[in-house]
């Protein structure tokens, strides 16, 4: 999040600026800097389309993968590069054509990626919940991804943009009563903020998500970069989250997660890696603790926030039978 955490100047204001532009601003995409990337992604949409939201006005670019039988394989692979330096990576694959389910989808769930990614990099998650029988939103969030808009407001905008969506989704019969939402750190905060607002979001998976944006904005420079945050005060720091809301035109208010968990009508499924020094296992402990009745936290303690992002196979099981209780509709057929 704060990247340049070394510039000089007036760093607190540095700060702000970087904690509310466009993270595609700051770096550019894969997704827009390799067609053929992103071409491979699209040839797995049914429908895609740029959808307008705001104010402040922005274009999110929306996926659509239907339910069916993609032959995904999935796992996560170690990388080294010639200097020692290993780090994780996950590799999936799939074969168009799908083989698409003769019976309607089981549900709609929108997935919401983290921060500075895009829909690309939840796709894992796309790829297994369409292939068990749910229709799956891909959205690269404002100033995400393939998406617009110059500033980003921690769900201050995004709640208002999804519901714009929501709108959209039902004009084009996408979707039935009720939406679940499976998202990832940023993604899975917005989600829940989402969820309190808007009647037609019932269950929610939430992956490592903060419990208060203007907190999470200093922890997390803390745990990405912790050299350079270490060299950068308290009181800078303190001044730098009270500037980011006049300079995004939000309030860190209009994101209140924890008074969110009081307007939520179904139970969250939480997971948390408890080795995660990015956003720690206290943010989901603190939101699963006044979430509706029924909310579960699953903590993992082999993960960090990195490897919980890329999770799948050992934590599908759960996610597979939440959407089953809460979302799913009867099956009445199965695979072709």
């Amino acid at each position: 999040l704060f990247g340049g955490l070394g510039l000089t100047g007036c760093v607190s204001s540095m700060l702000a600026n970087m904690a509310v532009k466009a993270p595609n601003q700051q770096n550019i995409p894969r997704a827009v800097k390799d067609p053929e990337y992103a071409a491979r992604f699209d040839a797995l949409a049914a429908q895609s389309w740029r959808q307008p939201v705001g104010p402040p006005m922005a274009e999110l670019a929306v996926a659509i993968l239907e339910p069916g039988f993609y032959d995904f394989r999935y796992k996560i692979e170690v990388k080294e590069n010639a200097k020692g330096e290993m780090w994780r990576e996950p590799k999936f694959e799939w074969t168009l054509p799908a083989k698409l389910l003769a019976q309607p989808p089981l549900g709609t769930v929108l997935l919401l990626h983290g921060y500075a990614d895009a829909r690309e990099d939840i796709m894992h998650w796309g790829l297994y919940l369409a292939g068990i029988g749910y229709r799956c939103v891909l959205v690269d969030l404002r100033g995400h991804g393939r998406s617009t808009g110059n500033v980003i407001g921690y769900g201050a905008f995004e709640t208002r943009d999804l519901q714009q969506l929501l709108d959209e989704l039902q004009k084009r019969g996408l979707v039935a009563e009720k939406v679940g939402v499976l998202g990832v750190s940023y993604g899975a905060s917005v989600g829940l903020l989402l969820a309190a607002q808007d009647n037609r979001v019932g269950p929610v998976v939430a992956l490592e998500p903060y419990s208060a944006a203007e907190n999470a904005v200093v922890e997390f420079a803390h745990g990405v970069a912790p050299r350079q945050a270490a060299k950068i005060g308290d009181k800078t720091f303190a001044a730098a989250v009270a500037k980011a809301p006049k300079r995004g035109g939000f309030s860190w208010s209009d994101g209140d997660l924890l008074a969110a968990m009081a307007r939520l009508s179904a139970p969250v499924l939480f997971f948390h890696g408890e080795k995660d020094r990015w956003l720690s296992p206290e943010n989901s402990k603190r939101l699963a603790a006044i979430a509706p009745v029924g909310s579960k936290l699953i903590l993992l303690k082999d993960d960090d926030h990195l490897s919980l992002s890329m999770k799948l196979g050992s934590i599908v099981n759960d996610v597979q039978e939440w959407f089953g209780r809460f979302l799913a509709a009867p099956a009445t057929t199965g695979f072709p």
